[in-house]
């Protein structure tokens, strides 16, 4: 690949859009949340729990329902998972990576829209967004 003036405008530009992201509010909340969760020694707990108990899950998955501990098992995990997720900081800081990566999915659809219309993009999560588009393979209607 010949390096010419041109690539070397595209490299700051990106370099720019970059900056701009990190600086973004968005980024910021998704960051200063993570932390807070991290250091959360409650969060700490749970999450340990839950991966505790997870791992009793996937044994007891490999003989399925046939397990005798299977249902018990079953719900302990579940409780766990919901317990982790709706902790405050656990659930701010997953609202705050859903708002970044929707920046994200702006960014790069604004810039494969201006090389090309026909550009397909696959952005969010299909499942909790009404605007999904995407390039084929997820069997959505998009």
């Amino acid at each position: 690949m010949i390096y010419d003036d041109a690539i070397f405008e595209l490299m700051e530009q990106a370099d720019e859009i970059n900056r701009m992201i990190l600086n973004s509010e968005s980024y910021i909340n998704y960051k200063n949340n993570t932390l807070q969760m991290q250091r959360d020694p409650e969060v700490t707990m749970l999450q340990k729990n839950f991966l505790k108990l997870k791992d009793r899950y996937d044994e007891v998955m490999r003989f399925g329902r046939y397990h005798p501990d299977y249902m018990d098992v079953m719900l302990k995990t579940r409780r766990a998972k919901k317990a982790y997720d709706m902790h405050p900081a656990v659930a701010a800081a997953k609202q705050s990576e859903t708002s970044l990566q929707a920046l994200l999915d702006e960014v790069i659809v604004i810039i494969s829209g201006s090389i090309s219309s026909d550009i397909k993009v696959e952005r969010g999560n299909p499942f909790f967004t009404t605007d999904h588009q995407c390039g084929g393979g997820c069997s959505c209607s998009a």
